[in-house]
């Protein structure tokens, strides 16, 4: 700014104008070192999204910069590339919240809006700024719909805080946005006031604050989503066996537990089946470790697509497996049970050019409505699926044996 100009503006106006740039680039300085930190902090060749949306931030920096600097550059250089640099920045953070989901790189939907806008900035003449405020509005609150929409259509992390974070503000965005090209539309010429000059509209003024801290709400959202996600790999890591991507012993024994204390309380019944490869060393010995990690793989899959949803499946140990059977008589744990061994008798394994052939022998073992021995210990439902296993296996493998009468019906007065 020219200072023997600035001594001709009233000074609450030049006070107006220090006030207004600082803001602008305090922005771009915290947009910048916000940039900074996720470039540092994210991992490479990660596939969360983080450096696509610190490339998002950085290009909002130099936004905000060309937008301060107004009327010390070109204006063709300030207005045309300061909004371009928006909306590109916009077009990141939706491939980010692609990357993030697994999804390609939303290339139309980066592209269009950019197009968009470079062809209403070419169009539309340089001084009428309030057509250039409302057509930049409606290409801006558009990439807010898109972005919401990619947040909405994720499954996996729809409804949690971080969520909420990310898409509310998303949402206020969108607002925020329509209510400044309605205003634009509709107001006065003073209006069409820049922001960096003195004096601006105070709706644009306000519009712009709250757009600026609803996008800064927004990136905080999106780095406590990807924090949510690695919390819950890492849980879910914990609880699973990481050959099958089933439950884990400890994580089983757990569900065991939990699922027993049901049992009791709703006075229902509770199965366990036990199930073991036969001559699992055999085929280890023959065809190698490798055959014998794709026969635990291959079993766990044909059992798991025939079990409920309230089902618990687990890996017990080496070629062991157990399912708890919530709510399951004898009678139905033993028809589970021939079907499961059927359907893996009947399903060889492919090692390079050869077939095996793969069996199961399964134990029972049933906790009945109101066992007096099973109230709050779960081991004595597996002991006596393991005795039943261990009677399958002398009985000439490949078959289902049933111990579910060993367990004893809770007194009238316990």
């Amino acid at each position: 700014m020219d200072i023997r100009a600035a001594r001709t503006v009233p000074r609450k106006d030049r006070l107006m104008a220090l006030d207004n740039l600082t803001l602008l680039f305090s922005l771009a300085l915290i947009s910048g070192l916000m940039a900074a930190s996720l470039a540092v902090t994210s991992s490479k060749g990660g596939r969360d999204g983080l450096r696509l949306w610190a490339i998002a931030l950085a290009l909002e920096s130099l936004a905000w910069s060309l937008v301060a600097l107004r009327g010390q550059l070109p204006l063709v250089v300030t207005m045309l590339f300061a909004n371009l640099s928006l909306v590109a920045a916009q077009g990141v953070k939706l491939a980010a919240i692609h990357e993030f989901r697994g999804l390609r790189w939303p290339r139309l939907s980066f592209l269009l809006p950019l197009a968009a806008m470079l062809a209403l900035m070419l169009v539309l003449e340089a001084d009428d700024v309030r057509a250039r405020i409302f057509c930049s509005s409606l290409v801006f609150a558009a990439q807010m719909a898109l972005l919401a929409r990619a947040l909405y259509q994720d499954d996996t992390t729809r409804g949690g805080r971080a969520w909420w974070l990310i898409y509310g503000a998303t949402l206020l965005l969108l607002l925020a946005l329509s209510f400044r090209a309605a205003m634009a539309l509709a107001s006065a010429e003073s209006f069409s006031t820049p922001l960096s000059q003195h004096a601006p509209n105070t709706v644009q003024l306000m519009v712009f604050v709250s757009v600026v801290a609803l996008d800064l709400l927004g990136a905080l959202g999106f780095i406590l989503l990807v924090k949510e996600r690695i919390e819950r790999a890492v849980q879910r890591q914990a609880m699973t066996d990481g050959l099958t991507g089933i439950f884990n012993r400890r994580a089983f024994m757990e569900r065991a537990k939990r699922e027993l204390a049901i049992a009791r309380r709703k006075r229902q019944p509770l199965a366990l089946l036990m199930l073991d490869i036969d001559h699992f060393k055999r085929i280890n010995d023959t065809y190698g470790h490798a055959a014998g990690d794709a026969a635990l793989v291959e079993i766990s899959r044909l059992v798991g697509k025939r079990l409920r949803q309230q089902d618990t499946f687990g890996r017990y140990g080496g070629e062991e497996f157990c399912i708890l059977l919530p709510d399951t008589e004898e009678q139905g744990a033993l028809t589970l049970a021939e079907a499961l061994r059927q359907a893996v008798e009947a399903t060889p394994l492919s090692v390079g050019k050869e077939q095996i052939g793969v069996t199961l022998s399964i134990g029972v073992g049933v906790c009945h409505a109101g066992c007096a021995a099973c109230a709050g210990d779960v081991s004595k439902l597996l002991n006596d699926a393991d005795r039943a296993l261990y009677q399958s296996k002398a009985q000439g493998r490949n078959r289902t044996v049933s111990l579910a009468l060993h367990c004893e019906a809770e007194s009238a007065t316990a």
